[in-house]
């Protein structure tokens, strides 16, 4: 996850890397072997016309910081997503993050549009990765968006100093530099496992807040990007579509 929040040009910039020919083919190719039984030869699966749309959002993730009762802040700046719209209806979410050099790349495919759905809407629109509890700050008040989120701080919604305190409860011990980070699992899961071993995602009291590397990967023009940030198992599992 980066953390450095977005300057004028960034999200032309996110939205053209979204849209690059090579990301094209990966998404025709994403949306024709997208649920294919298992063994299916993809490489002789036609890849489906795809269009790449001008919806590029900004999202944001639950602040660290904010957990740790370090900043007021509750979110951070993560990535853009932007909107691509298949032939046969069905819609994707391009992630475009920072590079080292500063410029933007493509970190990840999800199904879905719940970035650009819930990023649109009033207020501070973050995501509870963990959980994918996707909420919006409004006048000094957290309320949900989604139905995870709905389960995590009631229909109402609550103040910011409950939900602060709510998450430190959740992640206080799981900060990086932690115990938890330092026995490797961070990233959500115990030594030798991945995200794509079929195991349970963990409970949300038990959602991991480190910043090891993701399991998503999605490889575009013969180089791989990866998502980098405290992505939960059970968020993971969800949406993340090529690893």
């Amino acid at each position: 996850m980066q953390a450095v929040p977005p300057g004028a040009g960034d999200r032309a910039a996110a939205r053209a890397a979204a849209s690059a020919p090579g990301v094209q083919r990966t998404l025709g190719e994403f949306f024709a072997t997208k649920g294919a039984p298992p063994g299916t030869d993809t490489r002789a699966v036609a890849p489906i016309a795809v269009r790449v749309t001008e919806q590029t959002v900004a999202v944001n993730h639950l602040n660290p910081a904010f957990v740790a009762g370090q900043s007021g802040e509750v979110a951070r700046f993560a990535f853009f997503a932007t909107r691509a719209d298949a032939a046969d209806g069905r819609t994707a979410s391009i992630w475009t993050s920072r590079s080292r050099t500063g410029g933007w790349q493509v970190s990840n495919i999800a199904s879905g549009d719940d970035e650009q759905r819930y990023a649109s809407q009033p207020g501070t629109v973050f995501l509870e990765p963990q959980i994918n509890a996707w909420y919006a700050l409004r006048d000094g008040r957290v309320v949900p968006l989604s139905t995870e989120a709905t389960a995590s701080v009631g229909a109402g919604g609550v103040p910011l100093a409950d939900y602060q305190k709510l998450v430190s409860g959740r992640y206080g011990d799981k900060l990086p530099g932690s115990a938890y980070a330092r026995n490797g699992t961070a990233g959500g899961y115990g030594p030798g496992a991945s995200a794509g071993d079929g195991g349970s995602p963990p409970a949300p009291g038990g959602a991991p807040l480190g910043w090891a590397m993701s399991a998503g990967v999605l490889l575009v023009g013969g180089s791989a990007a990866w998502i980098t940030g405290w992505l939960g198992g059970r968020a993971l599992r969800r949406r993340t579509s090529r690893t």
